[in-house]
């Protein structure tokens, strides 16, 4: 995993831990009735549930990133070695004259 992805991995984990201590805390914080406050537990599940949709989706879209750049730069690698492998074959047979 790169710098950048565990960077972006370690934020999506961040920002929903905030959410949910800074759910409770407003919880907490603000006493009301039993069904006000299972109504706002589902809303702000609801909303989690939403956020770490959207943070799977960003995450899942950078690894694509990554795994497509590392596969291009295999292939590149590929290239390179089986043109200087061609070079040196070619190299050795006009040193041998055939």
């Amino acid at each position: 995993m790169t710098n950048e992805q565990n960077t972006i991995l370690g934020l999506g984990v961040s920002f929903l831990v905030g959410c949910v201590v800074g759910g409770i805390a407003g919880l907490l914080a603000a006493p009301q009735s039993g069904a006000r406050t299972r109504r706002q537990i589902a809303s702000f599940a609801d909303d989690v549930r939403e956020r770490a949709g959207e943070a799977t989706e960003e995450t899942t879209a950078v690894i694509q990133r990554a795994i497509n750049k590392g596969r291009n730069l295999a292939e590149e690698a590929t290239e390179d070695t089986t043109a200087a492998i061609q070079r040196v074959i070619d190299k050795g047979r006009n040193l041998v004259g055939t």
